[in-house]
């Protein structure tokens, strides 16, 4: 693709201070955090809804997957807005759609209803995280950039604390549909505190001196993205790694605890609670590990990926032995799967910059194309063993750790046979 000269690492870094950062961040944070609570809110409310509304298992595994297929259908568009416009607005703009969202699920009386609330939030929340990632890039030297970005995704996870012990308590309290209002007004805030505070480049950055693209810039700019062997390999990965701990953590994780062993509702968001922190944990500590080993990021990946396989495999197995086991095991299983930051690290280093934002948002297209597909398909099976949960919870774990298994088996062949 044709572009005009830019200017060299030194000269797109400019010197900013790191309050400057984080200031323009904040915002955006805010609206990741809530993208993280809402698509991991589903495990708690998952009880509320099957009382109140008589939802199946397939359907709870419908209403999940409303959310990640809009989230997912969006990641094209919205790498061609962040290139071109920007993250401010395209984060601002979207994030009004969140709070109508918002408002259809509180208002739903139907499971029709329920999963058109889910894909308005979906379509709104689209751009959050990749916003973040594109303003680090922008804002940060290039290898501080892992580091940057797991302790984004460890700040943003502040959202799914929330959607554990917190939400199980206030939806205890106050119902399910006031809770959501109120989270209506913090979209709110974020979307004001968007326009007033984000700016997306620092002072003096190469993108300032950059012409807008045309159409056909737009197109071969894609096709350049999509024909990159190292963004496949990742988008592999990605189906299988997040969406693996997010299909637990954010859907199945609770009605898996209360149907084993007969917990109640803040018992499970206090289990939910211990594997969050697991995820909290892991982002910074992959990040500090690919600054210390940078030739060796699909080692790691792949040593995450293959571990976590283990440990789907072993809460099938050992994890219904005892909910001490099964709370470690969860840990263990959000440490593990928190990794999938180093698939955006990794492909924000395959391509030229002007190409970030569509590197970054095809890597989560197949992350929440994974999402939607493993949750329906743990709905499906679920579903199927209903007279015996037992069963129909450990058939769904085999099911995610031979994808893991899989996914990081094939990343591992890939990577070794073009000597990456």
């Amino acid at each position: 693709m044709t572009q005009n000269s830019r200017p060299t690492p030194t000269s797109a870094k400019p010197e900013h201070g790191l309050g400057s950062f984080l200031i323009v961040l904040m915002p955006i944070m805010l609206a990741f955090s809530l993208s993280q609570f809402f698509r991991s809110a589903q495990a708690l409310l998952a009880g509320p809804l099957r009382e109140q509304l008589a939802v199946t298992p397939e359907q709870l595994g419908l209403i999940s997957g409303s959310f990640h297929f809009a989230f997912a259908l969006m990641q094209i568009p919205v790498g061609v807005l962040l290139d071109r416009y920007g993250p401010r607005l395209t984060n601002g703009f979207l994030t009004m759609v969140t709070v109508a969202g918002v408002f259809i699920f509180a208002n739903a009386q139907s499971v029709l209803g329920l999963m058109a609330g889910q894909a308005v939030i979906g379509v709104g929340c689209s751009a959050a995280f990749m916003s973040a990632l594109v303003l680090a890039a922008r804002w940060t030297a290039p290898e501080k950039f892992a580091a940057a970005s797991g302790l984004i995704v460890s700040f943003s996870l502040m959202g799914v604390l929330a959607s554990a012990t917190p939400l199980a308590t206030l939806v205890e309290a106050y119902g399910w549909r006031a809770v959501y209002y109120g989270l209506a007004g913090i979209a709110l805030i974020a979307v004001v505190l968007d326009f007033i505070l984000v700016r997306d480049n620092p002072p003096g950055h190469a993108t300032h001196a950059q012409r807008g693209e045309s159409v056909g810039d737009v197109l071969r700019g894609m096709v350049s993205v999509w024909s990159n062997r190292q963004v496949w390999l990742l988008s592999g990965v990605a189906f299988f790694s997040y969406p693996t701990i997010l299909t637990v953590r954010g859907l199945w994780g609770g009605p898996y605890l209360h149907d084993v062993f007969d917990l109640g509702a803040v018992e499970v968001g206090n289990i939910l609670l211990v594997m969050t922190i697991g995820m909290i944990i892991g982002p910074p500590t992959y990040g500090q590990l690919s600054r210390m080993m940078p030739d060796n990021t699909h080692g790691l990946i792949v040593f995450a990926v293959l571990v976590g396989a283990v440990a789907c495999l072993l809460q099938a197995f050992v994890g219904p032995m005892g909910t001490g086991i099964a709370m470690v095991l969860m840990l263990l299983h959000g440490f593990l799967g928190s990794s999938a930051t180093l698939n955006y690290a990794a492909s924000r280093k395959a391509v030229p910059e002007h190409q970030i934002g569509r590197a970054l948002t095809t890597i989560n297209l197949a992350t929440f194309g994974g999402l939607f597909v493993l949750q329906g398909i743990a709905g499906l099976i679920v579903g199927h063993y209903e007279a015996d949960p037992d069963t129909g919870y450990k058939a769904m774990f085999v099911f995610l750790g031979c994808g893991l298994a899989v996914a990081g088996i094939s990343f591992w062949i890939g990577t070794r046979r073009r000597g990456q």
